[in-house]
């Protein structure tokens, strides 16, 4: 696969470029120069802006599509690039798409940016590639998802997916959902049923995303139902020991609740919080939309003050002061909540290393503040692992090593079905033929009985015994009983059936490996002894 002809650190630069208004040919050729110390002068450069093309102005979605071409340096590539949270409809949608999956506002104008640009641009030989921040990095990432038809996608420091959302936004993976379980509303599905699902269904895709972070990025450790980072290398970059950003969506002393039953109890109360703000987020989307939203936050002294001039206005706001006021006297009495809010306090710079400027910055230190995780599958458990790349080599030797060890219990299993049995068998056999000839030589043995009889010149009685003069036995054996070799047989089939699984699984990981580290041979020769 031919690398693109943007480099990753000056596609960074095109992403910040996103978050001024709309940019021209000569800024992308001046970011060009400066950051790879060459020119583009002999290709040609359109760019698109869903601005100038009236696109995601309701919305709030903002992206542009760098198009490369050059039919004799054989260059035809468009660069995707989505902007991150800057307006108030950013925000409603973090909060109501993202989060809570109540719309795809931004993503179905994206994907109408998209599909006009498409419509414009020559398909032959066309690479597609798509960078995006934040927000844009999750609007990007969806996009691909559902558009399979991108070569490489890269999200910095970007937001996830949302199962529930892409079973809204993608029809194909909402079909696939009901006939995978039988469920016509995915909105009703077990959270891992879903996300498990969906890393099935884009399970090809994905492996063109990759996402780059700062370690420490407050917005990776939010959750949420349906959240989903879906892809296979995660470029961690910075300060590599920085701590994670407290999660907010979680309790922060479930530990120490399991010992607790007032802890429990605090921790019951700031889940059915959580719960409650979800439930409000997506009430409120629902019945009000961003436009009601906005005008109720733009208005608020103004609906305030008639609310008060109507007997029922006053009691409304009564009961909401009240209910206002025991949610803080709750608050101020939960030790989640406090030490949540302390947390949070302390980690309050780490806001900082989610911004494009922190990712830029850390994107060119040296490699020592890099670490590369990828994102596996455990053929076993079947739950994703995070691995580096040490990590990844080992977890490839793992399932070598299994592997040979089953050839092992495989070959001793046949042995003692094909061998020991049939020796042990033929031992009985040989024991009762001995035991058959020994009665045969003397049949006198197994039947010596006395017999009475009367009479004779006296008329008195005497007895003699009667006596066996010939036996002969029936030497044919029945087969040996199934009901002794199918169970060996059924255990042999089944370790099988795994190692043909394993071997299938080696063999994929063993590809991908090398194409993770193909400049690294000595790392990459060291997997795929046992592939198949």
């Amino acid at each position: 696969m031919n690398k693109p002809t943007i480099d990753n650190n000056t596609r960074n630069h095109l992403t910040q470029l996103q978050y001024t208004d709309n940019f021209t040919v000569e800024d992308v050729r001046t970011i060009v120069n400066d950051q790879m110390k060459g020119n583009l002068d002999d290709i040609e450069i359109n760019i698109y802006h869903s601005n100038d093309l009236r696109i995601g102005r309701e919305s709030g979605f903002d992206g542009s599509a760098i198009h490369l071409i050059n039919e004799d340096l054989n260059i035809n590539e468009v660069y995707y690039i989505f902007r991150g949270t800057v307006k108030f409809e950013d925000i409603y949608y973090n909060a109501s798409g993202i989060a809570t999956a109540s719309n795809t506002e931004q993503i179905d104008d994206a994907e109408i940016f998209f599909d006009t640009v498409q419509r414009i641009l020559p398909q032959q030989e066309l690479k597609l590639y798509g960078d995006g921040h934040s927000l844009g990095g999750h609007l990007i990432n969806s996009l691909a998802l559902k558009k399979q038809v991108f070569t490489n996608v890269r999200g910095l420091n970007d937001a996830p997916i949302n199962a529930y959302q892409m079973a809204q936004y993608d029809t194909m993976f909402s079909t696939y959902l009901t006939n995978k379980t039988g469920v016509e509303n995915p909105q009703t599905l077990k959270e891992e049923t879903i996300t498990a699902l969906a890393r099935d269904f884009y399970k090809e895709q994905s492996k063109v995303i990759s996402h780059t972070r700062v370690k420490g990025d407050p917005l990776y450790s939010q959750s949420f139902p349906g959240k989903l980072y879906i892809g296979e290398q995660i470029h961690y970059i910075g300060d590599l020991e920085t701590r994670d950003f407290p999660d907010v969506g979680q309790y922060p002393l479930s530990n120490l609740a399991k010992y607790s039953p007032h802890l429990t109890l605090d921790k019951l109360r700031y889940e059915s919080k959580v719960g409650s703000l979800f439930w409000l987020v997506r009430e409120t989307d629902q019945r009000f939309g961003s436009e009601g939203v906005e005008y109720v936050m733009t208005n608020w002294q103004d609906i305030l003050r008639r609310s008060a001039a109507r007997p029922e206005g006053q009691l409304a706001l009564g009961a909401s002061g009240t209910y206002l006021l025991y949610t803080a006297q709750q608050a101020l009495r939960s030790p989640g909540i406090l030490y949540q809010s302390y947390e949070v306090k302390s980690n309050w710079h780490l806001v900082h290393n989610h911004t494009l400027d922190a990712l830029i910055s850390y994107y060119n230190e040296p490699h020592d503040t890099k670490q590369t995780i990828y994102q596996v599958q455990d053929v076993i458990s079947g739950e994703y692992v995070l691995l580096n790349k040490q990590d990844l080599r080992e977890f490839g030797l793992r399932y070598e090593h299994a592997i040979e060890q089953k050839y092992l219990i495989l070959q001793e299993l046949r042995t003692f079905l094909y061998q020991e049995i049939e020796d042990l068998y033929d031992g009985v056999k040989r024991d009762l033929n001995a035991k058959m000839t020994s009665l045969e030589s003397s049949p006198g043995s197994i039947v010596s009985t006395p017999k009475r009889s009367t009479g004779g010149v006296l008329g008195g009685s005497f007895s003699d015994f009667r006596t066996l003069d010939r036996i002969e036995f029936d030497r044919s054996f029945k087969p040996m009983d199934e009901a002794i070799t199918n169970p060996v047989y059924n255990v042999i089939n089944q370790i099988e059936n795994e190692i043909n699984h394993l071997e299938s699984f080696v063999s994929s990981f063993q590809a991908t490996y090398l194409e993770m580290f193909a400049t690294d041979e000595s790392i990459a020769s060291s997997i795929g002894t046992y592939a198949r």
